[in-house]
């Protein structure tokens, strides 16, 4: 069942999406009084993390839409929805890491701001 394995790999991806947007902040390391003194980098941080929560409900939307296809479709419509799937879970990670890529890029400014003030 090709289906239920990428719908639970892509819930698995989505769920790790969701706990690395959450745990971002407390990952860096630094008390919150010491981020809420790094400037700009805040509300920057924020807008990433937005964009994380906001690519993610559009691949659960998109990914549940198809889903619904999935099931109604006959043989052929399978392989091309089943494709489609593939191809946007390859795309959804691709724009993820390019954001976590960002997301880490900040917290290093972040950092390196607070270590410089003291």
């Amino acid at each position: 069942m090709p289906s239920l394995h990428l719908f639970i790999s892509a819930r698995r991806a989505l769920a790790l999406v969701a706990l690395l947007g959450a745990g971002v902040l407390v990952r860096a390391g630094e008390p919150p009084a010491a981020l809420s003194q790094a400037g700009t980098g805040v509300p920057e941080m924020q807008r990433l993390l937005e964009q994380v929560k906001s690519q993610r409900d559009q691949m659960i939307s998109a990914h549940e839409s198809l889903a619904r296809e999935l099931r109604e479709a006959g043989e052929e419509q399978r392989k091309a929805i089943l494709e489609r799937m593939q191809e946007q879970k390859r795309e959804f990670e691709a724009a993820q890491s390019a954001l976590h890529k960002q997301i880490r890029e900040e917290q290093r400014r972040q950092r390196q701001s607070v270590t410089g003030k003291r």
